[in-house]
């Protein structure tokens, strides 16, 4: 009766999922589980929900059960992986009846898997819509009592809507963010993006380079190929920025055919030894489009870094990259320029 709502859990949660019986008996358990736990899918489902307690952990599963029957219940413990290793998580855990037995629903935050700075003591929007979600999961259930088809379609339905609107928002939030048409950050998104980096290299006292690129010529690619090349001119551009950077490097599409990336902890010789690096590897190779012969495309770099003699703003930052552009558009283009 609940390997709908599981398989639907189950595909879309990077979080642990296990139903577990009152006497501790894990009866399902989903990939992460298993991956994060380190046994077998038989061996895990053949194990106690007290087998996978840290040694000597003290926690009162019947009074847990009977707590989590009236709400969601969230509790802190440590667990332990098949090799031994221990490690934080954070449960939340409900108490429900399905086809006639009392189980114990548990969704396992993996608390040393630290993302975006978030930290153990902190719950995040995720977890909160979580234990909406539980809640609204014991009504369904309660609801599928009378075991007809109907209700069945019904909780079908429950599972697939808080999966579309679960999508929907991480959606939306990504449009928030990204340039539509070639993927990067947006200006917004990158600028946000770059504050938090130079306040970082501030309090670090680390250095900060930001490189601008811009496409030489991009208008006669629309106006010989039409706007559609130019689309893809653009799309492959920022591909190759976004490839050829350092992986803690970021790419932004700052406007028209201008791109910005941040390189966080460079400074003035690796920042232009990093442009250097792309103006050279971008005149080395061709754009294959189809339909069309080989397209060569060139840019020019202007090159900046946080000056660390003095508290300089982000606009700062950018408007010296910007004059070093300008610069290099002035030399005749297809060049790299740095601004002191």
């Amino acid at each position: 009766m609940y390997s709908l709502l599981f398989n639907h859990l189950f595909r879309h949660s990077r979080d642990i999922i296990l139903l577990v019986r009152y006497e501790g008996i894990i009866i399902e358990a989903n990939d992460a589980a298993v991956a994060t736990y380190g046994y077998e899918r038989e061996e895990l489902l053949a194990l106690l929900f007290q087998d996978i307690w840290a040694p000597e952990t003290e926690f009162d599963l019947p009074a847990h059960i009977a707590q989590a029957a009236e709400q969601a219940e969230v509790e802190k413990m440590l667990h332990r992986r098949n090799d031994g290793s221990i490690f934080p998580v954070e449960i939340i855990s409900r108490s429900t009846r399905i086809d006639g037995e009392d189980l114990l629903l548990c969704i396992i935050h993996d608390a040393s898997r630290q993302e975006n700075g978030e930290t153990y003591d902190t719950l995040t929007k995720e977890y909160e819509d979580l234990k909406l979600a539980y809640e609204e999961i014991k009504v369904a259930y309660e609801e599928l009592a009378g075991t007809t088809y109907d209700s069945f379609i019904d909780l079908s339905n429950l599972v697939l809507s808080n999966l579309k609107e679960e999508m929907a928002r991480k959606r939306a939030e990504l449009l928030s963010t990204t340039d539509y048409l070639t993927g990067v950050l947006n200006r917004r998104a990158f600028e946000s993006q770059l504050k938090k980096e130079v306040n970082r290299a501030r309090r670090e006292d680390k250095p900060l380079g930001i490189i601008l690129a811009d496409i030489d010529d991009f208008k006669l690619f629309n106006d010989t190929y039409g706007h559609q090349v130019g689309d893809t001119v653009l799309k492959k551009f920022a591909s190759f920025l976004t490839q050829k950077s350092r992986s803690y490097d970021f790419v932004g599409r700052y406007g028209g055919e201008e791109f910005i990336l941040c390189l966080p902890g460079a400074g003035a010789d690796e920042a232009i030894r990093i442009a250097e690096r792309l103006h050279a590897a971008l005149r080395a190779q061709s754009l294959h489009l189809p339909g069309f012969n080989q397209i060569n495309i060139c840019a020019s770099f202007g090159v900046a870094v946080l000056r660390a003699e003095e508290i300089e703003s982000v606009d700062s930052l950018i408007r010296r990259a910007d004059e070093a552009l300008y610069e290099a558009k002035a030399a005749g283009k297809n060049c790299v320029r740095f601004s002191l």
